[in-house]
């Protein structure tokens, strides 16, 4: 039986993290730890709303990154699953995106979510031209990558991280997250880490979880959003470099 630790970060948003958590515990054909961050929530976590989960407290605001990066190091199992406090599994969900982890060199497999395209949260390396088309509302698809169409689980550049299952010797030999940014693209970065290192990335449409698709557009100049951008044009300059280096 697969081994998986399900990470989900919190910050003010209790009654979402807890069906999370409530949905991880509930899965089928796994043996599931889940352990919540709350990333300096006020008012704090309360523990007793999930009594099943290990809650650990920072008392500032890791980011993603820093916070996935904690909750990953509470635990030890073959897998880690990051899950948004957003997004709720299917009972069968984290058993199928395991059974893709058969193949030795896949390091991280992401579902299809209910209802939406795979392309919506998946496809190939997001372009400068497709994150602006994105933020403008132009678009709410990333490019996809070639595949059959016929197929139940392919290969993809990246996949967003509302729900990632993660091999965790491949998130070690990777360091894990990149935690320098509060809000910018850990997830394309982390996945690009991932294939430059040999492992493959895999989008299976067999694992169902349900996650509110981001909005057509957002406020560019909120405070948020400014963060945004800044890291995004980081992320696209270490890519630059990577790219040159490799």
């Amino acid at each position: 039986m697969p081994s998986v630790d399900v990470v989900v970060l919190t910050w003010n948003d209790p009654e979402d993290a807890k069906a999370a958590v409530e949905s991880a515990l509930a899965s089928v054909g796994v043996s599931v730890r889940a352990f919540v961050v709350d990333n300096g929530s006020s008012p704090p976590f309360q523990p007793e709303s999930t009594p099943d989960a290990v809650v650990h407290r920072s008392e500032r605001n890791l980011g993603v990154g820093g916070g996935r990066n904690l909750g990953a190091g509470l635990g030890s199992a073959e897998f880690i699953c990051f899950l948004d406090s957003d997004a709720i599994l299917a009972a069968d969900a984290l058993l199928e995106m395991s059974r893709e982890m058969a193949a030795p060199d896949v390091g991280l497999v992401a579902p299809v979510f209910v209802g939406q395209s795979a392309e919506i949260s998946a496809g190939r390396e997001p372009s400068i031209g497709r994150k602006i088309a994105r933020g403008l509302g132009l678009t709410d698809r990333y490019a996809p990558t070639r595949r059959d169409s016929r197929a139940d689980a392919w290969d993809v550049e990246f996949a967003i991280g509302a729900c990632q299952l993660v091999r965790r010797v491949a998130f070690l030999e990777t360091d894990g997250l990149d935690d320098s940014a509060l809000f910018g693209p850990e997830d394309v970065d982390f996945c690009l880490r991932l294939r430059a290192a040999g492992w493959r990335v895999r989008q299976t449409r067999n694992a169902a979880c349900h996650h509110v698709a981001r909005r057509s557009s957002r406020r560019l100049l909120s405070r948020r959003g400014l963060a945004h951008a800044r890291a995004l044009v980081r992320h696209y300059w270490k890519a630059r470099t990577r790219r040159r280096v490799l």
